[in-house]
C-alpha cells in the first residue's frame, strides 16, 4: 500500500493499483476477516487484544492511503473496527483529538 500510495509517478502508480486493489488487498483482507470471524469477532482468543487495537489504529492511515474504505465488504472486520471505536475511551478521544489529513 505505501509503494502505491508514495509513487509520484502517475504511469508506475496506476501500474501498481491493479494488483493491489484486484489481487493483494482482497488476499489479505479475506484472511483477516476468516481469522476475525473463527475467533469471536476479534483476532485472539475471542477477546480484545492488542491486535485489534493495532489493526483498527493503522486501518485509518491505511484508508487515508488508498482513498478507500478498506473494510467496507468485510463484515466481521468492519464491526471489530465498530467495536474497538465504540470503547467509552476511545470513542472520546477520537470525537476531541486534533484534526488530521487522514
Amino acid at each position: 500500500i505505501a509503494a502505491y500510495s508514495y509513487e509520484t509517478h502517475e504511469g508506475a502508480k496506476e501500474a501498481k493499483r491493479g494488483p493491489l486493489f484486484d489481487e493483494h488487498i482482497p488476499f489479505y483482507l479475506s484472511r483477516l476477516d476468516a481469522q476475525v470471524k473463527n475467533n469471536g469477532g476479534y483476532f485472539v482468543g475471542g477477546k480484545l487484544t492488542w491486535a485489534d487495537f493495532v489493526f483498527v489504529g493503522l486501518l485509518d492511515y491505511l484508508n487515508f492511503m488508498t482513498k478507500t474504505d478498506l473494510v467496507e465488504k468485510y463484515e466481521n472486520l468492519k464491526a471489530l473496527k465498530e467495536k474497538v471505536l465504540a470503547i467509552p475511551q476511545i470513542k472520546a478521544w477520537v470525537e476531541k483529538r486534533p484534526a488530521s489529513e487522514c
